[in-house]
């Protein structure tokens, strides 16, 4: 029972984290727009933090779902950022370019399809906030070849995803919470 559970809170989590993004890039965009004397100023803030309560409560019912709903399989990571690539550039915002380089000849990767759509969402989400005038949102694929063991790796062929923006960088403050 419960890891029917599990895997019905996590598929109502996933499904309303990406309507939430939606509501979070969409009032991010409204803010922006909006002067500070403007009317509709305190509503669309409104929205946009009823939008990150319920971002806290998904990633509650995430967690609570997380053993009964990772799935790894072997997979083509670019299909994963072909795709969600497609949905970025619709939702991140016009001020924000978003550019996918995809290697040919890909090595397969091993893990769950929802985890890594997640977390190109999660980085997208972060590189959006950190360009608030707008920017550049690169995702690129490549192979890495290690010739020798690299903890925690054995030598051999890796799929390798490599995200970058043009945002401002975190602070030092915040570097030091990170893990």
């Amino acid at each position: 029972k419960m890891e029917a559970i599990g895997q019905l809170a996590g598929g109502v989590a996933h499904d309303f984290n990406n309507l939430l993004t939606v509501i979070s890039v969409y009032s991010d965009q409204l803010l922006d727009q909006l002067s500070a004397d403007d009317p509709n100023q305190e509503a669309v803030t409104a929205i946009r933090e009823a939008g990150e309560r319920a971002a806290a409560l998904t990633s509650q019912l995430l967690a609570f779902s997380r053993k009964a709903m990772v799935e790894p399989k072997v997979i083509d990571l670019n299909d994963v950022v072909a795709r969600v690539g497609r949905m970025l550039r619709r939702l991140i915002g016009e001020d924000i370019e978003v550019s996918t380089h995809l290697a040919a000849d890909l090595a397969t990767v091993r893990i769950d399809p929802t985890q890594a759509e997640q977390v190109l969402l999660n980085l997208a989400v972060n590189a959006r906030d950190a360009m608030p005038q707008g920017g550049r949102l690169n995702i690129s694929t490549t192979n890495v070849d290690l010739l020798v063991e690299e903890a925690p790796l054995p030598a051999g062929r890796y799929a390798q995803l490599h995200v970058t923006d043009s945002g401002r960088g975190m602070t030092d403050e915040v570097q030091g919470h990170i893990f």
